[in-house]
């Protein structure tokens, strides 16, 4: 006899590493059809799939998510949002954030205020969510990664890495890379790499790249795995972050990181790693030379451990199992 599976929705308007874990994630729960659409065809799909499927999970709350929301209350199906960063929280002077567009700001509003199921990735992100519209249904629910997979090697120098995806001026900023070279500026007796910058975009910002760091374009998942592994330091100095998911990837392969308090890097690495001022570029340093030096009693192992717990694919599994299945 035959079991029908679970027919789930998932739906989001970018392809990421992190969104396609989920896909594998719940592709073990049931029968999976991801749709990646924009415009006034994704409403046409959205519609069309919420009345065959009995789950719609949209990745990000947006006026698309608002949209997969309304059909399913239409259609009495069971609705999930996961909230990133940029559907929540904002910074008008980095123009960083939905909540900028006053138009979209109503349709994030309905589509967590009416999801059956609203799952931040962090702490800071729920509590971003809760002031933005009261709501009942926000769990935390961190991502969950392959701790087989991201795991460390023995061959690991006394380096820097910093991975952040930027491809505009407005991304480096973000992601503190402005930062991250004047620290590798005061440490030119130590090698630095930022990973996932596209070179163009430092030579419109006339920035100075110090001699001791090399650029590095973006990587697929099996090329940034050794860089991981080769690092001593994951060093994160961004201006704003959700979650850091690439910090508790370094730290399942064994980085110690050093990164700034800001949104939701001091959950991510817990006791387990230096948490520095933000935009203190003094703080950084010293706290990077701590460890290089090894006068620090943090360890990669017990960032591991910490990164494992927290990060968990099998407690993000369950949970999933729960609210659709449940």
């Amino acid at each position: 006899m035959s079991i029908t599976r679970q027919k789930i929705l998932l739906f989001s308007t970018i392809r990421t590493s992190f969104i396609e874990d989920d896909r594998r994630l719940l592709e073990r729960i049931g029968d999976v059809k991801w749709i990646r659409s924009r415009g006034i065809l994704a409403i046409g799909r959205l519609k069309l799939a919420m009345g065959f499927r009995k789950v719609g999970i949209a990745w990000f709350a947006s006026s698309y998510s608002a949209v997969m929301v309304f059909f399913a209350r239409l259609f009495r199906k069971k609705s999930v949002i996961i909230i990133g960063g940029a559907d929540v929280i904002s910074d008008p002077g980095l123009g960083y954030g939905l909540m900028l567009s006053a138009w979209k700001r109503p349709f994030v509003r309905y589509a967590i205020r009416n999801a059956t199921n609203v799952l931040p990735t962090s702490h800071y992100l729920k509590e971003a969510a809760q002031q933005l519209c009261e709501s009942a249904n926000l769990e935390v629910c961190p991502p969950g990664l392959d701790h087989q997979f991201w795991k460390p090697d023995e061959n690991r120098e006394n380096a820097v890495l910093t991975v952040a995806h930027c491809d505009t001026t407005q991304r480096i900023s973000i992601k503190g890379i402005d930062l991250v070279l004047e620290v590798a500026e005061q440490m030119r007796e130590f090698s630095f790499r930022i990973v996932g910058v596209t070179p163009s975009i430092l030579s419109e910002l006339n920035a100075s790249v110090p001699g001791n760091v090399q650029i590095v374009a973006p990587l697929e998942r099996d090329q940034l795995l050794p860089e991981y592994q080769q690092a001593s330091v994951y060093l994160q100095l961004s201006r704003i972050e959700s979650c850091g998911i690439a910090t508790a990837e370094a730290m399942l392969c064994g980085c110690i990181p050093v990164v700034s308090d800001t949104g939701g890097l001091p959950e991510t690495v817990g006791s387990t790693g230096s948490i520095v001022p933000s935009e203190d570029v003094r703080a950084a340093v010293t706290a990077v030379q701590t460890v290089l030096q090894g006068d620090s009693n943090l360890s990669g192992e017990t960032c591991r451990q910490w990164a494992a717990s927290r990060f968990s694919i099998q407690q993000r599994e369950e949970r999933f199992r729960e609210l659709l299945l449940g």
